[in-house]
C-alpha cells in the first residue's frame, strides 16, 4: 500500500457538479505526484451523504466529465505510446444503491488487481471518515491522500488513518457556488473548466 509504489492509481470522487478549475488544479497536483500513475475521476451519480435535489442529470455530467477528462490528457501532452494520465470512471452507474466508497473501492480492487488504489479526500472528509459506511476499514485497506481545505485541522487524523497529507494548492470556488452564481446570471466562464 506505499504510495511509493509507481503504479498508484488515485480515485478522486466526487459528483461535479460542475467540474470546476478547483477540481482541475487538484487533479494536476496529484497527477505530477512521483508514484501516481492515473487519477480516474470517479462520476457519484448520487452521494449518500449529500442532498440530491441540486444534482444536474447524472448523463449530463458524465458528459461534460468525459469533456474534461480528455482535455486534461490534451493539456497533459501525451505522446502516442504514453497511457492517458486522467480517466473518468463511471463504476458507480452500475452498482446497487446505496453508493458507498467502500464498495465502490472494494468493486474497482475486484475488477483490476492489478492496481494498487488510492483515495483522494478533502480534509473536510477526513473529519467526518468516522461517519462513513466502513470509514475506518477504507483506512486500513486503502492509502488515503488528503489535501487540506479551509478550516480542517487534518495533521493529527491523518497520523491516525495513516493517511498522507499533501500540500496542493487550494482555489477558493466550489460548485455550490458556480451553480448559485448562474442562478443569478452570473458569468462563470473564468471558475467552469
Amino acid at each position: 500500500m506505499a504510495t511509493e509504489n509507481k503504479n498508484t492509481v488515485v480515485l478522486y470522487f466526487g459528483s461535479f457538479n460542475p467540474f470546476h478549475i478547483g477540481h482541475a488544479a487538484l487533479a494536476k497536483y496529484v497527477a505530477n505526484l512521483p508514484y501516481v500513475e492515473q487519477v480516474w475521476f470517479v462520476l457519484s451519480p448520487k452521494n449518500p451523504l449529500k442532498e440530491s435535489h441540486n444534482l444536474q442529470d447524472p448523463m449530463e455530467r458524465w458528459k461534460d466529465l468525459e469533456r474534461v477528462v480528455a482535455k486534461l490528457n490534451r493539456e497533459n501532452n501525451l505522446s502516442a505510446d504514453k497511457e492517458e494520465k486522467f480517466k473518468a470512471c463511471d463504476i458507480e452507474f452500475h452498482l446497487t444503491p446505496p453508493l458507498y466508497t467502500y464498495n465502490t473501492l472494494e468493486k474497482l480492487s475486484s475488477l483490476h488487481p492489478d492496481k494498487n488504489f488510492a483515495i483522494l479526500m478533502g480534509g473536510d472528509n477526513i473529519e467526518i471518515l468516522h461517519k462513513w459506511h466502513k470509514g475506518e476499514e477504507i483506512a486500513r485497506k486503502y492509502k488515503i491522500i488528503v489535501y487540506p481545505r479551509e478550516g480542517a485541522d487534518i495533521e493529527d487524523l491523518c497520523k491516525k488513518y495513516g493517511a498522507v497529507c499533501i500540500d496542493a494548492p487550494q482555489i477558493n470556488v466550489s460548485s455550490s457556488q458556480i451553480r448559485q452564481m448562474q442562478q443569478e446570471g452570473e458569468d462563470v466562464s473564468s471558475l467552469r473548466y
